[in-house]
């Protein structure tokens, strides 16, 4: 499930999940840096942590990838096996 993978990249990357009715919210505790809103639809937008404007936002798990790995870090080898994985 698309949510699942999101929640796994989330917490690769070093992100507190906080699950609620409509998806999670992950944040970094002690960061200031962005902030990931993720629906159970596969919507999701990345917030800056400090001003709270969107800096990327899209839907599906290619386009969270790629987001992730500019603004998580998140490593490519972590990103291909995500995509593997849960890839529909």
């Amino acid at each position: 499930m698309l949510i699942n993978a999101m929640r796994i990249v989330a917490r690769e990357t070093g992100f507190t999940v906080i699950d609620h009715a409509l998806g999670f919210t992950a944040i970094r505790e002690n960061d200031g840096g962005p902030l990931l809103f993720c629906l159970s639809t596969g919507e999701w937008s990345i917030f800056n942590g400090q001003t709270a404007k969107v800096i990327a936002s899209s839907y599906g798990l290619a386009s969270f990838l790629t987001a992730a790995r500019q603004y998580f870090n998140l490593p490519a080898e972590t990103a291909d096996a995500v995509q593997r994985e849960y890839a529909a």
